[in-house]
């Protein structure tokens, strides 16, 4: 079966997934797996037969300037695993996309250059408190075994007066950076007027409030906005604002 022209010469749709976005047990089957099942939500007018999707990673790939353990994952799967065309079934039909998967290690307009430290490891987070002993429900209230937990929480110091540590010292947390203002300034490149001419077609896959402002900055440059929320939710209430240009979907829902 082949493509009319139109759709063979039709500009690639970019996919800009926000990785942590991803519930962990949507990815037990496999990236190509999960890639296929957002795409398949997508309306043939956006990806047609043969049509063609670069699907770019948005998350925390540098640690300094050495790739997150994370991101070499993740190029193994891409450069060894996965496939350049995709089976998608949808309601309209089953039809054969060609696919390209990326790490966002750069912003589309600049793709030399690699935006380091995007993956920080950080200590405790500020505001942590220690309710009062004896915890409630604790099988042990006179000899609790997490008293020493509650010394270092509260006074954020060890109980043995010799000892140093503190709780930065002990509990850390990962922390991204740049990454949303990425995924914005992305999102509102691609919504450019392409050289051929027609509407700029682009899917964003996220579930965070924070990327509004570029999904409403495309829309309003012409771009045909399709918003893939990973997981159900509610509709965001946003979209009002939006009387053209923004198609909603959830996974596992109907588009909005």
């Amino acid at each position: 079966m082949s493509a009319p022209p139109q759709q063979r010469l039709a500009e690639p749709v970019p996919v800009l997934l926000d990785y942590d976005n991803v519930p962990r047990t949507d990815l037990r089957r496999g990236l190509p797996a999960y890639i296929t099942r957002l795409l398949s939500v997508l309306p043939t007018t956006a990806l047609p037969h043969l049509g063609r999707a670069v699907c770019r990673l948005y998350g925390g790939w540098y640690e300094e300037r050495r790739p997150s353990r994370t991101a070499k994952e993740l190029a193994e799967v891409i450069g060894d695993a996965f496939p350049p065309k995709l089976w998608v079934s949808s309601p309209e039909g089953k039809r054969a996309v060609r696919v390209s998967v990326q790490l966002a290690r750069s912003l589309r307009v600049s793709p030399g250059a690699d935006l380091f430290h995007t993956y920080r490891p950080r200590g405790a987070p500020r505001g942590l408190t220690a309710r009062s002993l004896p915890f409630t429900g604790c099988a042990q209230p006179r000899e609790c075994p997490l008293s020493p937990v509650h010394h270092l929480l509260a006074r954020d110091a060890c109980p043995v007066l010799s000892c140093q540590v503190s709780i930065s010292d002990v509990v850390t947390r990962a922390e991204q950076k740049l990454v949303d203002t990425m995924l914005t300034a992305d999102l509102i490149h691609a919504s450019r007027p392409t050289p051929r001419g027609g509407r700029p077609q682009v899917a964003v896959v996220t579930n965070d409030d924070d990327i509004w402002p570029g999904i409403y900055m495309a829309v309003r440059d012409g771009a045909q906005v399709h918003h893939i929320r990973p997981t159900p939710r509610k509709p965001w209430p946003y979209a009002a604002v939006l009387s053209s240009g923004y198609t909603e979907y959830s996974l596992g829902l109907a588009a909005s």
